[in-house]
């Protein structure tokens, strides 16, 4: 089969979309399929990977790690034609995925959608996404339905003026442009419920992503792992934290479990803060709390060094309440590190309570199963082991097969 990737989120970026995409695309050239990528161009260069990857010309939002890409219709139009995809399937709704999806819509292309993202959870992290709904919106259902769409924008525009709370709106903008395609695929269980509860009409299908297994360093990246590695705390109650540093992911949380909790109950305990963004915030944070001692931050690390910096690290603090599935527990699980997450929406699929990790119900119960865990070598060795053996059975190829159903779905319907 010929599959199209279109995502505005790949690396270099490091995230959990990024990862997704690169995945994906690994495990279906594995599986046989003819698989190519269209993607933001970066100033890092990306690796070849075995498969054609067209990088559009972009620039750096400011918003994480996020670039706006573009394209003409024209070039994707002979991308398409280039490629022959029997199914289009879309990332991000960016300004490639928004594109793209016009396209299958104008011409009768499968599309397959992965709604990665809690675009309502991260409005308030990312203010950008309060105009930015608003715009997938119109970019995904213009010209079609002017009316329609002048007639939504209005009334939200009207609740912005009167101070009302725009949420319901861009609740409806995005059940909307969740019909433009033929098939949704979410991570979770926990994004499943919510897509249905904002767009009833919808069945998506649950298929998580696997973590992308990296080969032997390249001589440059394991220079930059041993620069990294001195910045870094190791020893026996070491708690790692990976991924971006800005106020979705809830960080605060975890630096205030560290000061009121771990670090009273276990003295000798340290943090690895791995990953960029709002660094010196959190670094003033620290030292108000008086923990800058037992906290490291490392800075941003590419795909390939994270399982090596999360090595000499015990657990996994996740804190974060806005994952759709949080890739770095599946990384961090390759490593047998189990996880604490603070979402109890994970339980019971990204983490088994007790079994692969530990899912707190409260910020207390949050930082108290840190501090069980760097107490308890014979329980974080247990949890550990059995998030590795779960990990370990789930890999690229059988994500991307089980997506390659979906596809079938599609293109041979019974």
């Amino acid at each position: 089969m010929r599959i199209l990737l279109v995502s505005d989120n790949y690396p270099p970026n490091r995230d959990g979309v990024a990862t997704s995409v690169a995945s994906l695309a690994a495990g279906l050239r594995e599986s046989g399929h003819d698989v190519a990528v269209i993607a933001p161009r970066t100033r890092t260069p990306i690796p070849t990977r075995g498969y054609p990857t067209y990088l559009a010309p972009s620039f750096a939002t400011g918003q994480g790690g996020f670039r706006f890409g573009w394209i003409s219709p024209k070039t994707l139009e002979r991308l398409v034609e280039l490629h022959k995809p029997d199914v289009v399937h879309i990332h991000t709704l960016g300004s490639l995925g928004l594109l793209a999806a016009r396209l299958c819509r104008r011409t009768g292309l499968k599309s397959v959608l992965t709604w990665h993202t809690d675009l309502l959870a991260y409005r308030d992290a990312y203010p950008i996404l309060k105009l930015g709904i608003p715009i997938m919106y119109a970019g995904g259902l213009l010209p079609d339905n002017a009316g329609g769409v002048a007639k939504v924008l209005g009334r939200a525009g009207l609740a912005a003026l009167a101070g009302v709370d725009v949420a319901p709106h861009h609740r409806q903008m995005l059940s909307s442009v969740a019909t433009l395609f033929d098939r949704i695929i979410v991570p979770s269980p926990k994004t499943a419920s919510a897509l249905r509860e904002m767009s009833p009409s919808c069945v998506p299908c649950v298929i998580p992503s696997a973590p992308v297994r990296h080969g032997p360093l390249a001589p440059a990246s394991a220079r930059r792992l041993r620069e990294m590695r001195q910045s870094i705390h190791s020893g026996d109650a070491v708690l790692a934290y990976v991924g971006r540093l800005s106020s979705e992911k809830n960080l605060d949380t975890l630096l205030q479990a560290m000061a009121h909790q771990v670090l009273p109950a276990v003295p000798a305990a340290r943090l690895n803060i791995i990953g960029d963004g709002q660094r010196k915030k959190y670094e003033r944070m620290a030292e108000a709390l008086g923990i800058s001692h037992a906290v490291a931050f490392a800075g941003p690390a590419p795909p390939e060094l994270v399982n090596h910096l999360l090595g000499p690290s015990k657990v996994l603090a996740h804190p974060s309440l806005t994952e759709t599935q949080g890739m770095v527990i599946a990384e961090a699980a390759l490593e047998g590190i189990p996880a604490v997450v603070l979402d109890g929406a994970l339980d019971g699929f990204v983490v088994k309570n007790d079994q692969t990790g530990y899912a707190a119900d409260s910020e207390k119960c949050f930082g108290a199963a840190l501090v069980r865990l760097l107490e308890c070598p014979d329980t974080r060795h247990r949890l550990g082991s059995n998030a590795k053996r779960q990990a370990t059975e789930y890999t690229p190829a059988q994500y991307a097969a089980r997506v390659a159903g979906v596809y079938d779905e599609l293109t041979f319907p019974q």
